[in-house]
C-alpha cells in the first residue's frame, strides 16, 4: 500500500488541517474519518471526493442549512441492543431517537429533485442511509424529552397509573380523617402526611403510641415523634406497593421491547451511524474550504504542478481572508522540471516551499486547496520534504546530520513521478562543502527525472540553470528601497540574499557594513548588481507590457464598436433602399391601374397591338429596375446564376416563385420549368437553392400554389387556371391575363381549362383564334398537361 513519508507530513503541517476539519465535526464518527484523512493514489477517488466537497460548498453557501445535529458515540448502545433479555435506559434511546430522527430529516432534505439534480455526488452519501421512522415513533410515543416514561407508552401502564392515583387518593383521605379524628396537644403542628420505606405514614407522640395501633417505620432525631403506619391503613398501601410494582414491570416489558426494535435494527443503524461520520466529515471539509477561500484542482494521473495564484492555507485560517495572503504561481511539468528558490531571509522562501507541499498533499487526499480551480496538481507516488531546523539532542544529532539523513532517504528512494521539497539545501557545514554537495544532490535529482523545488543562499548554484534548462531559478522579491520583503514569487531570475542591507536596517553600524560589503569581494558584488540590474529591467518590461495588454484590450473595444457601427450603418442603408423599393412599387401599382384604364380605353378604340406596347414600354422599363433592387436588397435571395447547372432548385425573383433549370442557355440565359410551363429567365433573376428532383419530362401538370394568373405587382405568371369555371367567367379572366401577359412581354402563355366536356376548351379557342395579341394556339404535348392545356404563342 502506497503511503506518503510521515517525516513530511509532519513537517509540511497536513496533520493541522486534519486536527482543524476534525475540529468542525459533530460526531465521533466524523471526527474518525477527519482524522484518517490522508493522500490516496487514485484519480477518480480523489475527483469525486472534491467533487463531494466542492457541492456541500455550494450547499453550505446557496442551500437551506442541511439537517446535521452533534451526535453522541452511540456505538456501544447499539451493540448492548443486541443482546437479548436486557433493556436500554430511557434517555439512552433518546439519543437513538435523535440520531433516527437526523436521518429522518436527512432523507427528506434529499428528496428535493433539484437537489438531487444539483448535488449528486452529496445526494449519493445521503441515499445510503436507512431510514427507521417507526423506531423513533415509538420511543417518542414511550420516553417523554425528560427522560420519564409516558403513559401513553401503553394501555396497561396507562390503566395501572390511573389504579395508582385512584388508589393514593383513598390512602390519603383515610389518613386525613386518622389524622382529624385525634385529640390535639398544645403547640403541635406535624399533622402531615409523609412517605417512609415506600409507604405512607402520619407523625405520632411517643407517649401517644400503642402497640396495636399500628407500625413504626422511623423517628424522629429527638425521638419525641414517631411515623407510625396506622393498622387500617395498612391495607390500602400493601394495594398500593403492589401497583408500584406492576407499573416497575410495565415499565420494564416496554423498554425490553424498545431495545429488541433498536437490536434488530442495529446493523443498518450502525451502518448509518458510519454513514453520518462520512457525510459529516464531508460537511466539515467544506467548511474549511470556504473559510481558506478553496476551490477544486484539475488532477492529473502523472505528477506534476500548475499552481495559479496559490496561497498557504494555515495562513488565511489563521488571518480569517486571503486578502492579505501573498499569492504565488509555479509551474512544473515536462520543460520545467525543478525550481531553484533563492533569495533573503524573511524573504518567505520557506513559507512558499510549505505552501506548495501542503496544497499537493490536501489536492491529493480529496481536499480543495486555496489556489485557482484552474491549477492543476498530479498524484506524486513520493513525496519528500526537509525543512527547518531538524536538530536532535535525543538522537544526538547536529542540524547539518538531520538534514543530511533525511535528503539521503529522499535521493536513495527518488524516481520520475517524486516530489522533493528541500529548505537550504547544503546549509549547516561549510559553505563551499556545502554548494559542493547540493548540486549533486540536485544533479542526481534531476537525472531521476523527480520534481525538486529547493531553497538556497549559495551564489555558485545560481548558474546551474544556464546549463539545465530543466532547472528554472525563481526568487523571492526584495524591496531594496524600504528593505522589506514583498513575499513575492518571480520566476526566471534568481535573487540576492541581501544579509548586509537587512543588517544594516536592523542595526548594524554603517563602518561594519561598509567593511563587510569590501570584505564580500568584487565579483559577489557584481554578480548581486547584475541580478538588481536584471530584476529591475524585468519590472520594467512587466509594466510596459501591462500597458500593452491595455493599449490592446482598448484597441479590440474600438474595433468592435467600429463593427457595430458599420452593421448599423448597413442595415440603415438596407432599411432605406427598402422604403424607396416600396415607394417605388407603389408608384408601379398606381400607374399599372392607370395602364389598365389606358389599355380598356384603347382596346374599346380599336388600337393596334402594336401601340399598346408602345404605351406601356416606359413603365415596363420601370417595373424591371424596381425589381433589380429589390433583389439587391432582399435578405437570403441573392445567388450567383452564372454557377447554376441543370437540375437545380431556383428562386425566380421576378415572379416570386420556385422552378427547376431544365436548361442552361449560353451563360446568361436558362429555360426553367414552373409547374407544368416552361420560361427562358435571365441567370441574373435566379437564386440558387438546394437541389430538387431533376425534370425529366415525365411529370404530369400540377398547380403550383404560388404562381398566381394575376401580374400583380410588377411579377407576372405565363399559366392562368380556369378550370372549374362557366364560359363566360374563363373568357372574362382570360381577356385580363392577355392583356397583363402584353405588357409583360411574355412570348408564350399556358391556358389551363382541363378536359371535361370539351364545351369550355371550344369557346377558349374561338376566343384565342379572333384575339388581336393571339399569334397561334395548340393543344398541350402529353408532358404539358395534353387536351386539358392549350398553348397561346403571342405576336411579337
Amino acid at each position: 500500500m502506497q503511503e506518503i513519508d510521515t517525516h513530511s507530513l509532519k513537517v509540511l503541517e497536513f496533520s493541522r488541517i486534519c486536527e482543524i476539519i476534525a475540529g468542525s465535526t459533530l460526531s465521533p464518527y466524523g471526527k474518525g474519518y477527519a482524522e484518517k484523512i490522508r493522500p490516496i493514489f487514485d484519480r477518480k477517488a480523489i475527483e469525486q471526493s472534491l467533487r463531494q466537497s466542492a457541492q456541500m460548498r455550494d450547499i453550505i453557501r446557496f442551500e437551506e442549512a442541511m439537517p446535521l445535529q452533534r451526535i453522541e458515540d452511540l456505538s456501544e448502545l447499539i451493540e448492548k441492543s443486541r443482546v437479548d433479555g436486557i433493556h436500554l435506559e430511557p434517555k439512552s434511546l433518546l439519543e437513538i431517537k435523535l440520531f433516527l430522527d437526523t436521518v429522518g430529516d436527512l432523507s427528506n432534505y434529499r428528496k428535493s429533485e433539484d437537489r438531487k439534480e444539483k448535488f449528486p455526488d452529496v445526494s449519493e452519501i445521503i441515499d445510503r442511509f436507512h431510514p427507521k421512522p417507526e423506531i423513533s415513533k415509538a420511543i417518542g410515543k414511550a420516553v417523554d424529552s425528560s427522560g420519564d416514561i409516558l403513559s401513553s407508552a401503553s394501555s396497561s401502564l396507562a390503566r395501572i397509573r390511573r389504579d395508582l392515583g385512584d388508589s393514593e387518593l383513598k390512602l390519603k383521605g383515610h389518613l386525613e380523617r386518622i389524622l382529624g379524628s385525634r385529640r390535639k396537644h398544645a403547640g403541635w403542628q406535624d399533622d402531615v402526611i409523609t412517605m417512609r420505606e415506600g409507604r405512607f405514614v402520619i407523625p405520632v407522640l411517643s407517649g401517644d403510641f400503642r402497640a396495636d395501633a399500628g407500625i413504626v417505620h422511623d423517628k424522629s432525631h429527638s425521638g419525641a415523634t414517631l411515623f407510625v403506619e396506622p393498622s387500617s391503613a395498612i391495607p390500602f398501601n400493601n394495594k398500593l406497593r403492589q401497583l408500584q410494582q406492576d407499573e416497575r414491570l410495565e415499565i420494564d416489558r416496554i423498554l425490553r421491547e424498545l431495545t429488541s426494535m433498536v437490536g434488530e435494527a442495529a446493523d443498518h443503524i450502525a451502518a448509518d451511524l458510519d454513514t453520518y461520520g462520512f457525510l459529516d466529515c464531508v460537511h466539515a471539509k467544506a467548511s474549511f474550504a470556504l473559510k481558506i477561500e478553496a476551490s477544486s484542482p484539475v488532477i492529473s494521473d502523472h505528477g506534476c504542478l500548475n499552481l495559479l495564484d496559490a496561497r498557504h492555507p494555515l495562513l488565511i485560517y489563521a488571518a480569517g481572508s486571503g486578502k492579505d495572503v501573498v499569492p504565488l504561481s509555479i509551474s512544473l511539468n515536462d520543460s520545467t522540471q525543478s525550481l531553484l528558490v533563492t533569495g533573503p531571509n524573511t524573504g518567505g522562501k520557506t513559507v512558499a516551499l510549505k505552501a506548495i507541499g501542503l496544497l499537493t498533499l490536501m489536492a491529493m487526499s480529496g481536499l480543495e486547496i486555496s489556489a485557482d480551480h484552474k491549477s492543476t496538481i498530479g498524484i506524486y507516488g513520493k513525496i519528500y520534504a526537509d525543512i527547518g531546523d531538524e536538530q536532535s539532542l535525543e538522537l544526538s544529532l547536529s542540524t547539518f546530520s538531520s538534514h543530511i539523513r533525511n535528503i539521503i532517504a529522499a535521493v536513495n528512494d527518488a524516481d520520475d513521478n517524486s516530489l522533493i521539497l528541500l529548505d537550504e539545501i547544503g546549509a549547516g557545514t561549510d559553505p563551499k562543502e556545502g554548494a559542493a554537495l547540493a548540486e549533486v544532490i540536485i544533479l542526481t535529482l534531476l537525472e531521476r527525472g523527480s520534481n525538486l523545488i529547493a531553497t538556497t543562499h549559495y551564489s555558485q548554484l545560481k548558474t546551474l540553470p544556464l546549463e539545465h534548462p530543466e532547472l528554472l531559478n525563481a526568487s523571492l522579491e526584495f524591496d531594496r528601497e524600504n528593505l522589506e520583503p514583498t513575499f513575492r514569487l518571480k520566476l526566471g531570475l534568481p535573487g540576492s540574499s541581501y544579509a548586509i542591507d537587512i543588517a544594516r536596517r536592523l542595526g548594524l553600524p554603517s563602518e561594519m557594513a561598509d567593511k563587510a560589503s569590501v570584505l564580500l569581494g568584487s565579483d559577489e558584488r557584481s554578480l548581486d548588481k547584475l541580478i538588481a540590474k536584471l530584476d529591475n529591467d524585468l519590472d520594467s518590461l512587466q509594466h510596459r507590457k501591462k500597458e500593452l495588454e491595455t493599449r490592446l484590450t482598448g484597441a479590440k473595444t474600438l474595433e468592435e464598436q467600429f463593427k457595430a457601427r458599420h452593421a448599423e450603418v448597413d442595415q440603415k442603408e438596407k432599411n432605406l433602399s427598402r422604403e424607396y423599393v416600396e415607394k417605388l412599387e407603389q408608384q408601379l401599382k398606381e400607374g399599372k391601374r392607370e395602364i389598365d384604364r389606358l389599355v380598356k380605353s384603347i382596346r374599346e378604340s380599336q388600337a393596334s397591338p402594336e401601340k399598346v406596347k408602345e404605351g406601356h414600354h416606359t413603365i415596363h422599363k420601370r417595373a424591371d429596375e424596381a425589381s433589380k433592387l429589390k433583389k439587391a436588397t432582399a435578405e437570403n435571395k441573392t445567388g450567383d446564376g452564372r454557377v447554376l447547372k441543370k437540375g437545380d432548385t431556383v428562386w425566380i425573383e421576378k415572379f416570386n416563385t420556385e422552378g427547376e433549370v431544365v436548361e442552361m442557355i449560353g451563360k446568361k440565359k436558362a429555360k426553367v420549368a414552373i409547374g407544368s410551363a416552361f420560361m427562358t429567365v435571365d441567370t441574373i433573376e435566379l437564386t440558387r437553392k438546394k437541389s430538387g428532383k431533376k425534370f425529366d419530362g415525365t411529370q404530369k401538370y400540377r398547380k403550383t400554389s404560388t404562381v398566381h394568373a394575376a401580374a400583380a405587382e410588377g411579377e407576372f405568371s405565363p399559366e392562368i387556371m380556369l378550370r372549374g369555371m362557366t364560359v363566360d367567367e374563363a373568357l372574362e379572366a382570360l381577356e385580363k391575363f392577355l392583356d397583363d401577359a402584353m405588357l409583360a412581354g411574355v412570348g408564350q402563355v399556358y391556358i389551363i381549362h382541363g378536359k371535361g366536356t370539351g364545351r369550355l376548351r371550344k369557346n377558349l379557342s374561338t376566343y384565342l383564334k379572333s384575339h388581336r395579341a393571339v399569334d397561334t394556339i395548340r393543344i398541350g404535348d402529353w408532358n404539358e398537361g395534353g387536351h386539358g392545356v392549350t398553348i397561346a404563342r403571342l405576336k411579337q
